[in-house]
């Protein structure tokens, strides 16, 4: 634990995690701002920290400022001339995975990136410990200073580079967006046909266990692996009403035909 004063400037999923880790792990000296007071009001009180929701109100000697916010506004931000006087060339650095570092060059001349490799919510409260923590800095030692943080919270810090970011940002979304879309047409799916969608959780936590050991390749089953045009058809012909799943469905079977090994 230190006593760093770390100001978090957003009040969504990442930055309530961030918060509330960073006040259990690193320091009780933090200061939330969001440009609503009932977000910024809301967040702080959760972990009994100062909050603002005008930037002249933010503290001016804080160690750390976290830009915790949509990818878009990142750039709304850095525009901001008090942030820019506030910051006052202390360390900056935001969260996305998919924004450069070099972004935050106009807020101070020492920033980087603090990029947390997980899906977040409000309601849960996750065990940082094995959560991938990505960083980046423009200078090895605002590097260090980052890591000095990351280790307080987490076991898997590494040191990645914007390419590495992005590409690694591509593969999450396919991986957890992309793929929490597939529950939602099968839970569309079964409704149609009064079936609850539970009954496919022993299905799911079994793939999940699988490639916890074994490339996902090793371990893909089911009608398109085995190339069972009968079985396509059928399914294809189940889903005529719906032609734009019809077409996610073809469009996958025919990926997973293609590579197949």
């Amino acid at each position: 634990m230190t006593k760093d004063k770390i100001v978090i400037i957003g009040a969504g999923n990442v930055a309530t995690n961030l918060a509330k880790i960073f006040y259990k792990k690193i320091s009780k000296n933090i200061h939330i701002h969001s440009r609503t007071e009932v977000s910024a009001k809301s967040l702080a009180n959760k972990i009994q920290v100062s909050y603002s929701n005008n930037f002249n109100n933010i503290p001016f000697d804080a160690d750390l400022y976290v830009i915790s916010i949509s990818d878009d506004a990142i750039s709304e931000i850095v525009a901001n001339h008090i942030l820019k006087e506030k910051i006052n060339n202390n360390i900056v650095v935001h969260t996305a995975g998919s924004v450069e570092s070099d972004i935050l060059k106009n807020l101070s001349a020492n920033y980087g990136v603090f990029y947390p490799l997980q899906t977040f919510s409000k309601i849960k409260n996750l065990n940082f410990k094995n959560i991938p923590l990505c960083l980046e800095a423009n200078s090895g030692f605002n590097y260090k200073r980052l890591s000095k943080y990351a280790f307080y919270i987490s076991e898997d810090v590494r040191k990645i580079n914007f390419e590495q970011r992005i590409t690694l940002h591509l593969a999450a979304v396919f991986a957890n967006n992309f793929s929490n879309s597939m529950f939602v047409i099968a839970e569309k799916i079964l409704k149609e046909k009064n079936i609850d969608f539970n009954i496919l959780l022993p299905l799911i936590n079994e793939t999940i266990a699988k490639i916890q050991k074994k490339s996902p390749q090793k371990v893909q089953t089911g009608p398109a692996v085995r190339n069972d045009k009968n079985i396509m058809n059928k399914h294809i012909e189940l889903l005529r009403k719906t032609e734009n799943i019809q077409n996610i469905y073809e469009l996958i079977s025919k990926n997973i035909l293609n590579n197949k090994i």
